[in-house]
């Protein structure tokens, strides 16, 4: 299967080394973090390790990631913020630190390393029900989608994407337990994996009690760390009415640190506030998530007649979250593009749909990919 798969791993390694030469590039102009600043981009300088970690991994420590080295390094803590981030991507980096590894590079192996699981397992999901072409050219549009530069950062939508495919190959497969575990996988990673109910529920139904019964993983999972974050971690219940619980449910009662003002509202509710907030004081961070997230919703409508009915509610749901994902006058739809893009079977339908779009699609998203990475890296830009 690798030599099957080999061009799509090429065009993987092929953006990694343009967003990693990129970054470091970028990074000279707008160094931010102490390794950036304290060592010098060229000449190379000894030790080799620590001018590789400055080169290739500090130019992306920005945004979420420090808030995940938090996590790494000191664990969660009440009130901080820290329990806004679901747990199993910081978990996974803080067993690779035990080897010596600084958090930073043990979060970036990690995404990166599930990045690829997930594009080699996306590509086996199409060619379920799609020649070998449309499925890697599907699969090219998936990867090379603007906010797919998520895939090459330190963030947990690798992981969780990692999950979320295998559980939708898994049950194509008819592989139940596996759809179920990797589906928990996806739940402990990010607060979308609840959707994945939508996604898996319809074809476990039509397969029986029994597959239907392995999806009480995902529920289970959201459950257990709700249940560990408030009476382990938080110290107990709050005593709250049921839309705040909801809310803490899937982000935290302490979000406000990490975000100050954020909450879920009608989504033409927060589609008014960010154009008013955009016509009113139009920039650069604004605009990029609104021309995304309009490119994202045109795919959408191209492919929604080749999605079948889970997947046509799983991408209704993760749509409509991230559209009434309001977070305050300043950013109001901060990271929208990566929230709409997890709703991967978007692409699977332009795949079965096939055309002139699926095959200029990859080359048009390239440039577009690359220069989020570019914002990403000058922090300009809150993906």
């Amino acid at each position: 299967m690798i030599v099957g798969e080999s061009p799509v791993i090429a065009f993987w390694l092929l953006v990694l080394i343009s967003t990693r030469i990129l970054g470091a590039m970028l990074s000279g102009i707008r160094p931010l973090t102490d390794l950036e600043r304290s060592v010098p981009l060229w000449p190379p300088a000894f030790p080799l390790t620590r001018w590789l970690e400055r080169a290739l991994i500090a130019p992306w420590d920005r945004w979420d990631v420090e808030w995940y080295a938090r996590i790494v390094t000191q664990g969660y803590q009440a009130g901080d913020g820290t329990t806004q981030f679901y747990p199993l991507y910081p978990l996974t980096a803080a067993l690779l630190t035990r080897l010596g590894l600084p958090p930073i590079v043990a979060l970036t192996l990690v995404s990166l390393a599930a990045g690829l699981g997930a594009m080699l397992l996306f590509e086996r999901l199409a060619r379920r029900d799609m020649d070998l072409t449309r499925a890697r050219r599907a699969t090219l549009a998936w990867m090379l989608f603007p906010a797919g530069i998520a895939l090459f950062v330190p963030y947990s939508e690798p992981l969780f994407l990692l999950g979320a495919i295998g559980s939708a190959w898994a049950a194509r497969a008819g592989r139940w337990g596996g759809a179920g575990l990797l589906a928990a996988v996806a739940t402990l990673t990010r607060p979308q994996g609840l959707f994945l109910l939508l996604l898996l529920f319809p074809r476990a139904w039509a397969r029986g009690r029994r597959a239907a019964l392995t999806l009480a993983s995902i529920p289970s999972a959201l459950l257990l760390w709700h249940g560990y974050r408030t009476l382990w971690i938080e110290g107990g219940l709050t005593d709250i009415g049921i839309r705040s619980w909801i809310y803490t449910l899937l982000l935290s009662p302490h979000a406000h640190r990490v975000v100050p003002i954020q909450e879920f509202t009608w989504p033409w509710e927060a589609m008014r506030r960010a154009l008013i907030r955009f016509i009113h004081t139009p920039d650069l961070d604004l605009a990029v998530n609104l021309i995304v997230a309009l490119l994202f919703l045109m795919l959408t409508g191209l492919a929604w007649g080749r999605m079948d009915g889970g997947e046509r509610l799983y991408t209704a749901a993760v749509v409509l979250s991230a559209l009434s994902y309001h977070t305050g006058p300043v950013h109001p739809y901060m990271g929208l593009p990566r929230h709409l893009w997890v709703a991967f079977p978007v692409f699977l339908g332009l795949g079965r749909r096939g055309g002139r779009t699926l095959q200029v699609l990859p080359a048009l998203e390239m440039p577009g990919l690359l220069f989020l990475a570019g914002l990403f890296v000058l922090h300009a830009w809150v993906p």
